[in-house]
């Protein structure tokens, strides 16, 4: 019988050791979270300003554009074309000249297409209907072959080009719409193509400013 009550009461003494030290963990990690949330939500701002100077040169200044991003959330962009499944548009931001005049947008999408983790690019958009500039925010395709994404070799075949959508091709381009797939990674090249054609189907249906207006 002492031997059981002895066996009971170690038991009782673990469990609240135990709880005690995994209250203490959370505390801990709760602390450290909220500790670092701010910085981490700083540089997320910096690092998505940076990029859209990168996209949009012309501009000295960009907005959110609140309405457009509400737009975004409640849109299913497959519905433009079934190919856009698994992308969404994550922010659009104004563009905007020295005088506070709009020159186009800034358009950042997320893509699950590609081989490997999402893909979280942003590409500047002008109001005439060509690409300013793109940047590749997030990317972990395979070395040597699907991060050739990030190379301007293959992204500057999408600049100052005024189509409605962009095709991969893998016999070289031989028309505007056309863009050489990369190497060896025809996925990752397809999953940047309909991320950009994507956003560019969002933004000519819902923008009430671009040339023609929203359609």
């Amino acid at each position: 019988m002492q031997n059981k009550t002895k066996q009971k009461s170690t038991l009782i003494r673990d469990a609240l050791a135990l709880f005690i030290i995994t209250l203490v963990s959370g505390l801990a990690l709760s602390y450290i979270y909220e500790l670092t949330k701010t910085p981490i939500e700083e540089q997320k701002i910096i690092k998505q300003e940076k990029a859209n100077k990168a996209v949009f040169a012309d501009a000295v200044s960009f907005e959110k554009d609140e309405e457009l991003m509400q737009k975004a959330a409640a849109v299913n962009l497959a519905s433009y074309d079934s190919g856009y499944d698994g992308i969404a548009v994550d922010e659009i931001s104004k563009a905007l000249d020295a005088d506070g005049n709009m020159l186009g947008y800034d358009i950042t999408v997320t893509t699950k297409q590609s081989y490997k983790d999402s893909i979280t690019l942003v590409f500047g958009y002008s109001l005439e209907g060509s690409i300013k500039g793109i940047q590749i925010m997030s990317i972990s395709e395979t070395a040597g072959l699907g991060m050739n994404a990030t190379k301007p070799e293959f992204l500057n075949q999408f600049l100052n080009k005024k189509v409605d959508k962009f095709v991969v091709t893998k016999t070289g381009p031989s028309s505007e719409e056309q863009i050489d797939a990369i190497s060896g990674a025809t996925i990752t090249s397809k999953a940047v193509t309909n991320a950009i054609n994507a956003g560019i189907s969002f933004i000519q249906d819902t923008s009430p400013v671009l040339a023609g207006g929203a359609r």
